[in-house]
């Protein structure tokens, strides 16, 4: 099952400029993680996360608008069947 948390300050996936509200995906039966990542000045990715390997799930070119990536990463979320444990909008 797929749980979409909200990460706090001093977590590894915790991004102080986040584009995504510092939601992560993260998997109860492995020790996957996806997260959305600033990759440069106008760049941001999802990428998974297992051990030491990362995987892009989607790339974002371009001056992207916060909630617009937020809801990218919300659907992404309601497309695995995640679960939300946050006040975030429903899944």
């Amino acid at each position: 099952m797929w749980l979409l948390v909200q990460v706090v300050k001093g977590s590894k996936h915790y991004e102080a400029e986040s584009r995504v509200e510092n939601h992560v995906l993260i998997c109860d039966t492995s020790d996957m993680v996806i997260s959305a990542r600033s990759n440069g000045d106008s760049a941001y990715r999802f990428e998974a996360r297992k051990g030491n390997e990362n995987f892009v799930i989607a790339d974002f070119v371009g001056a992207q608008v916060k909630a617009s990536l937020t809801d990218k990463f919300i659907e992404l979320a309601k497309g695995m069947g995640a679960v939300s444990l946050k006040t975030a909008p429903a899944v």
